[in-house]
């Protein structure tokens, strides 16, 4: 009787000891296990012995199949040519998409270059056509100006932004203000 109890035990046990691990529940693909996870990341993107960009973040979640690549407190600093800094990119978080060369920055988007500071909920920068989309209301700083916009495309230097539904502020000399 006493071997049979502790047999019984026993198989409890082994059977409570076989639960399934529970799959985290805030993966960006619901459903789908990245295949690369990492932490505290410092990345260099080059092209031959230029440098094209740097990024840190937080947290990384990569997926092959999709070539995807989600981030999580993200900061990017893009580079011309001669090695100086073109723009730099900050988020909460952001996604790479490797298939469409796209980068798209959410939640607190800020984007600075020698031509002004730009502030978005959401941003996506197509490295092909070197554009910004910024959109769910955009500011654009220059200076002692500033544009509004519902919607705003610009080139990564932030020379040239159109914008849609838009209104500013700012100090107006007796020169032109080209924007």
């Amino acid at each position: 009787m006493k071997i049979c109890r502790i047999f019984l035990m026993f198989i409890l046990l082994a059977l409570l000891s076989c639960t399934q691990e529970e799959e985290p529940e805030n993966l960006p693909i619901a459903g789908k296990i990245p295949d690369e996870e990492a932490d505290s990341l410092y990345v260099i993107i080059t092209n031959k012995d230029k440098t094209d960009y740097e990024m840190t973040a937080v947290h990384m979640y990569r997926y092959y199949e999709t070539k995807q690549t989600f981030l999580d407190t993200v900061f990017v600093t893009f580079y011309n040519p001669d090695g100086t800094v073109k723009m730099t990119l900050s988020s909460d978080a952001a996604e790479i998409d490797d298939a469409e060369n796209t980068i798209t920055g959410k939640g607190d988007v800020v984007i600075v270059s020698s031509n002004g500071t730009m502030k978005a909920p959401e941003a996506v920068l197509n490295r092909n056509t070197e554009k910004i989309v910024a959109s769910h209301g955009v500011t654009l700083i220059r200076n002692d100006n500033t544009l509004y916009g519902e919607e705003m495309v610009s080139d990564m230097k932030l020379e040239v932004a159109q914008f849609r539904k838009v209104s500013g502020e700012g100090k107006l000399d007796n020169e032109e203000i080209d924007w």
